[in-house]
């Protein structure tokens, strides 16, 4: 099994959404430990590790939160056109002309 079948849908093909939340979440993670280095390298503030603890997983879960939304929104609005297709009786060559 390859770290990518997580970026791949139901169709097996790698999904844009999928790309961009994992693009989004790397980010995130990298993102915010530079800012807390810079915050307290430039500033000469103390580590508060009951803010990192309290806030940096809050941050995390909505990225991942916001990419999951995202995901089964698309995948729920795909098997609503399959059904709507399948009910018509629609053909894909059909649907080509």
């Amino acid at each position: 099994m390859s770290w990518t079948n997580a970026l791949r849908g139901a169709g097996g093909q790698i999904e844009l959404n999928r790309v961009v939340g994992f693009i989004g979440g790397m980010a995130y993670i990298a993102g915010a430990h530079v800012f807390i280095a810079w915050d307290m390298l430039a500033h000469q503030r103390e580590f508060d590790l009951a803010g990192y603890c309290t806030l940096f997983p809050a941050g995390l879960a909505i990225v991942a939160g916001g990419t999951a939304v995202a995901v089964a929104v698309k995948d729920r609005n795909v098997a609503t056109a399959r059904s709507i297709d399948k009910a018509s009786g629609a053909t894909t060559a059909e649907q080509a002309v």
